[in-house]
This record gives structure tokens, sequence and C-alpha cells, in this order.
């Protein structure tokens, strides 16, 4: 069986100028703007905490979601925001340190 990785040469798309051209503080206010307005559920969900220059919109997590639905949850708010704000965003999830307390009590560090 061959896979055929007809995508594996595509170009990603880039955030557009207008996207570039924004503060730190406007990117992320049109983010928040975007999300409050057309997904008002998800406001109590994520908490965006950065909307950078490249297109990279870092949200954190105010529950516990079930990782079955956190991905799928994180893929339905990047193309929601690639169609409705600009189509080179791309979301990534912050990620959280470790929070085994086996490993806390036992002075263990994991660097990363």
């Amino acid at each position: 069986m061959t896979t055929n990785l007809c995508y594996a040469n595509a170009d990603t798309p880039r955030p557009g100028e207008d996207w570039g051209q924004l503060s730190d503080a406007g990117r992320l206010s049109l983010v928040k703007e975007s999300m409050s307005l057309s997904l008002p559920d998800l406001k109590d969900m994520l908490v965006i905490e950065e909307a950078r220059q490249d297109g990279q919109v870092v949200v954190s997590l105010t529950s516990h979601v079930p990782a079955d639905k956190r991905g799928t949850l994180l893929l339905d708010f990047e193309g929601f925001l690639k169609e409705k704000v600009d189509p080179g965003l791309v979301v990534w999830l912050e990620p959280l340190g470790d929070r085994s307390s086996l490993r806390n009590l036992r002075g263990i560090e994991v660097k990363s």
C-alpha cells in the first residue's frame, strides 16, 4: 500500500499585510472581538494569550477539556480564524508544566 503525500509540498499560507501591520494589542483585540461576536460559547473556555505577527495565535484553556474534544475544539477555532480573520493564522495551545505530584515530591525537574 502506498501513501499519497500530495499535500506535503504545498505552500503554507502566510498572514496578510493587514495582519502584519497591526500592533500586538491590535491583533489580540481583533482575535478576541471576532471570537466574542461569532463564538460567544468559546469565550468561557479559551483565553487568547498572544496573537503574533507571524500568524501564531496562542491560547490557553480555562478548564479541563478531555483530549478527544480538545483537538476538535482547537481545529474548529483555527478554521474559524482562517475564514473570518486571516487564512495564515494557526492556533497553538500554551503548554502546561509538569503536573506530576510524584516527580515534584522527588525534586525531579523536567527540562524542555
